[in-house]
């Protein structure tokens, strides 16, 4: 029987960059596990925005549309001091822009990224740089999912945060000491993408409730989920896991388990 509280929120997505092979097989993988929604990557061969012409891009939607699956949002990972560097910037601005169009060609689903902290050195050129990202998602009508821990700490400013969300990743959080149900609470309606994975006790990123290793009460994080109206799949999140098939497996059935 499924879990009351994943009855309540969107199905649970799998991201598909950490799966090795084509995209065609990550997303059958997936699908024949029992997901039912894909967090794609602007890095994987075969969804890279700038390898997609209009024709690729009807066939990636085919594509999931047979396996049934729905696209819960595109991840942008460019590191966080490539936001801040005048020999980056631009480069990772417009990555960001191209990837917001492929979204919205996809039904307007989520882009995730993690803008670095502001500091009095940067804070003028991380200004600019949300706005520049604002501009290209309010045109596409697509929103942007900050994991940033100025997103998830409310520390925004300026008019750019009208199309920014909060990106929950539960590691980012755990690291810097916070609460994360409290964080949910705090963020509320802002909360736009978030991120089921843990920060396990070796330091490394894993599935949530490994024995012996988990810090993340799932159960709990959840229930914080659950209250919010979480437009979104969250998002199983198998980056930098040991075994990410083997993680997503796992993690689809606990999120899945009723604990009655």
């Amino acid at each position: 029987m499924p879990s009351p509280i994943a009855t309540h929120l969107p199905p649970l997505a799998a991201t598909i960059a950490p799966l090795a092979g084509e995209i065609t097989q990550a997303l059958e993988d997936v699908s024949q596990m029992g997901y039912r929604a894909a967090q794609l990557s602007a890095t994987h061969v075969g969804t890279r925005p700038r390898d997609l012409d209009l024709s690729g891009r009807r066939g990636l939607a085919s594509h999931l549309r047979r396996l049934g699956l729905s696209c819960a949002g595109f991840d942008v990972w460019i590191p966080q001091s490539h936001f801040v560097d005048a020999a980056f910037v631009d480069r990772a601005v417009d990555a960001v822009s191209q990837c917001t169009t492929l979204a919205a060609a996809l039904g307007r689903c989520p882009v995730t990224l993690a803008l670095p902290e502001s500091t009095p050195e940067n804070e003028v050129r991380l200004r600019e740089v949300r706005e520049a990202i604002a501009a290209c998602a309010q045109r596409e009508g697509v929103w942007i999912a900050d994991c940033g821990l100025d997103a998830a700490m409310g520390r925004w400013s300026g008019d750019a945060a009208s199309a920014f969300g909060v990106g929950i990743d539960p590691p980012t959080l755990l690291a810097a000491g916070k609460d994360l149900s409290e964080v949910v609470a705090r963020c509320g309606s802002q909360v736009v993408s978030a991120r089921i994975v843990d920060l396990l006790r070796s330091g490394m990123r894993g599935p949530p409730d490994e024995p012996h290793e988990s810090r993340l009460d799932l159960l709990t994080y959840a229930a914080s989920l659950a209250v919010l109206p979480l437009r979104h799949s969250p998002v199983a999140d198998a980056r930098q896991w040991t075994d990410p098939r083997l993680g997503l497996a796992l993690t689809l059935k606990r999120w899945m388990a009723d604990p009655q």
